[in-house]
């Protein structure tokens, strides 16, 4: 199953990131095409504060992790 999602910084108004997956996801925050952070989800949090990383010319990654066994597909929410 492909799951890629991108994600523009104009789309926060928050700057929090929701998820709703049964497994961990990749996350990449990017700054003209560098990763500035990165990190996995815990599917047992939902709310991923992003303050500290984002800037109005970021974009967010979010991507399955090859190999993962997904049951449904993951909702994935800017705030």
């Amino acid at each position: 199953m492909l799951f890629d999602m991108t994600i523009p910084a104009s789309e926060f108004q928050q700057k929090q990131l929701k998820i709703l997956a049964s497994i961990p996801l990749q996350v990449c925050i990017k700054e003209a095409d560098q990763v500035s952070h990165q990190f996995t989800t815990d599917p047992a949090q939902m709310i991923y504060d992003l303050a500290d990383y984002l800037s109005e010319n970021s974009t967010v990654e979010v991507k399955l992790i090859p190999g993962s066994v997904v049951e449904f597909y993951p909702v994935v929410n800017a705030l």
